[in-house]
């Protein structure tokens, strides 16, 4: 049975409700002047913060009359907060300063069990194709740079994190990567809204563990979104 972090086996309500308190929590816990958790790195709060609007976003849309269109946007909204949300817990929920009674609050489940062994990863992923489609989408297909010819993502690793930006110029410089997705698979493709096309879309990819452990940062890429 799926434990109660995670937010598979709950219906979309649930899972809205669930990741609602676990944001709040987190976002009270980290800030003010002290705040009683400082192990989060700030990419990571944004992250989980900008993970949630994407999904309420895609949540609200199908509360009313909506489409198919509208329903397969949630359902993927749904499996890509989900895919984000368990390497955050096993990252940051799951060890002091982060106590029992926080997870109980949070909705965390208290696994007892030691976890299987997870190997941190020491290879880069590279990006073999990254091609515009038109209507604002991106194709992107990446392999392990051992693998290059194989699809699979390798032994334990939850997915591929994809830093970039979007801009009228090219960008060079892996810190100004300063947006976040989680790609579970490839190819993959890239959705982005009309204001964004005709930009140059940069963009860099390393491995994340299901323990969140992140691995060396590849190459920068660019492609020009139309």
């Amino acid at each position: 049975m799926a434990s109660s972090d995670d937010f598979i086996s709950a219906g979309d309500a649930e899972f809205n409700g669930k990741f609602r308190v676990l944001v709040a929590y987190v976002v009270e816990k980290t800030s003010g002047a002290s705040p009683a958790w400082t192990h989060i790195p700030r990419i990571a709060l944004d992250g989980l913060e900008r993970q949630y609007a994407l999904w309420q976003t895609a949540y609200k849309r199908v509360l009313g009359p909506h489409t198919s269109v509208d329903t397969e946007a949630k359902n993927q909204a749904r499996r890509e907060t989900a895919a984000f949300i368990r390497p955050f817990i096993g990252q940051y929920l799951k060890f002091p300063p982060v106590t029992d009674e926080d997870r109980v609050a949070m909705g965390v489940h208290n696994r007892k069990k030691r976890s299987a062994f997870i190997p941190a990863p020491h290879t880069r992923p590279i990006i073999t194709d990254l091609y515009t489609l038109g209507g604002g989408r991106v194709k992107i297909r990446f392999s392990d740079e051992t693998t290059s010819n194989s699809r699979a993502i390798p032994h334990g690793m939850n997915g591929c994190l994809f830093f970039f930006t979007i801009g009228p110029e090219r960008v060079r410089d892996c810190a100004a990567l300063t947006q976040i997705k989680l790609l579970t698979r490839s190819p993959y493709t890239l959705i982005f809204p009309p204001s964004m096309q005709v930009n140059f879309l940069s963009c860099a990819v390393r491995w994340q563990n299901r323990r969140g452990v992140i691995g060396p940062l590849s190459d920068v890429y660019h492609t020009v979104i139309s």
